[in-house]
């Protein structure tokens, strides 16, 4: 009885071996397919990778993009066209306006989402990161909170050009303000030759940028001192003593003249909305201008200037001729800082002009009661 127990446990321990044996054959076998199938895969896609983004290749993958662009955007248009027949028709009068507000947002929408989003998000991943560049591969090394404590307390250059930039902006937002209020009521009256007026002030706005107003600035567009000619004229009219004083006045006020032009278009718009009759019966009333101005024009266009606010903070930002800017440029290309170090600087940099922006929108958010507009 024994022999023939010991002989069933062979018997047994033989067929697991066998089936033990013959699993490991068809895995390895399996193991091999797809060890093949999938090296075949990689070599394909590298061929794939390598002919596609070849220099040769360039226009077809140009043509693949914009194809691929057009699909997704007529495939999202068909989507929102089906989705607003079928809203718009069981809608009530407030969920059309709420509607229609929200398809004038929803290109700013798919711009952020396809624009901004991730490269915003790269940014901030690297701003945590000390990042190194060969060619067109980068490498991270996560070091926390070193960039911005570097940013903010070793370098001190870069916290001393960002406190000099929260003092111009806190400095030029109300002359910049009351100025464009000026000249756009004054653009607003009834002359000869308005448009090339406007066109004048706005002209500044589009060469604000480049080289033409590098070129503008090495020969007396921005400097009073470079244009000799300018200089001999007030020679002969202000005594030397006060010409120094006059001409930093003078270059400080093309200066702020230069960032007008935006706002004078808002106020302008403004102000062309306000109902003329408003006016006449504030005349035959007895007011004078001082008080026309006061009861009628401020609060017609006091909510452009939130709107006003939030462009100029943002234009003095990204201003070319802005240190801060030339500071962030520097940073990426200098062997010891690199893109983390300057991800971090723009980072905050970015926070700095949305704490003034939101701290500036509140103090001239209109608070005025809102409680009998038509909603």
């Amino acid at each position: 009885m024994k022999n023939f127990l010991v002989k069933v446990k062979e018997f047994f321990v033989n067929i697991f071996n066998i089936i033990r044996e013959g699993l490991g054959f068809i895995i390895d076998k399996i193991e091999y397919v797809f060890a093949f199938i999938w090296k075949h895969i990689v070599n394909f896609f590298v061929f794939i990778k390598r002919v596609y983004f070849s220099e040769k290749f360039r226009v077809v993958r140009v043509a693949l993009y914009y194809v691929l662009l057009i699909f997704i955007f007529a495939w999202i248009y068909k989507q929102i066209d089906n989705f607003i027949k079928k809203r718009w028709h069981n809608a009530t009068f407030i969920q059309k306006r709420a509607l229609t507000g929200h398809l004038f947002i929803s290109p700013w929408i798919i711009g952020v989402l396809a624009l901004v989003l991730y490269p915003f998000g790269k940014v901030v991943f690297m701003s945590f990161n000390i990042v190194n560049q060969f060619q067109t591969d980068y490498t991270y090394r996560w070091v926390g909170f070193q960039n911005f404590d570097r940013v903010l307390f070793i370098d001190i250059d870069f916290v001393i050009e960002l406190q000099n930039f929260i003092v111009r902006v806190l400095l030029y937002s109300p002359v910049i303000i009351a100025l464009s209020i000026i000249i756009a009521m004054l653009l607003n009256q009834d002359i000869k030759g308005k448009g090339l007026f406007r066109m004048v002030f706005f002209l500044p706005i589009i060469i604000l940028n480049g080289e033409l107003l590098e070129n503008m600035s090495n020969y007396g567009g921005m400097n009073i001192e470079l244009s000799f000619f300018v200089l001999d004229v007030l020679n002969t009219i202000i005594p030397t003593f006060a010409l120094s004083l006059f001409v930093g006045l003078f270059e400080l006020l093309i200066e702020i003249l230069w960032y007008c032009g935006v706002p004078i278009l808002i106020f302008l718009a403004m102000l062309q909305k306000v109902d003329k009759s408003l006016y006449e019966a504030a005349s035959i009333d007895g007011a004078n201008s001082w008080s026309i101005f006061w009861k009628i024009v401020l609060p017609a266009i006091y909510p452009a200037i939130s709107v006003s606010i939030i462009f100029i903070v943002v234009f003095l930002a990204n201003f070319d001729g802005n240190p801060i800017n030339s500071m962030i440029f520097i940073a990426r290309n200098n062997s010891s800082q690199k893109e983390g170090y300057a991800s971090a600087m723009a980072l905050v940099y970015a926070s700095v002009q949305m704490i003034i922006i939101a701290v500036l929108f509140f103090l001239t958010k209109d608070k005025s009661n809102k409680k009998g507009r038509v909603r």
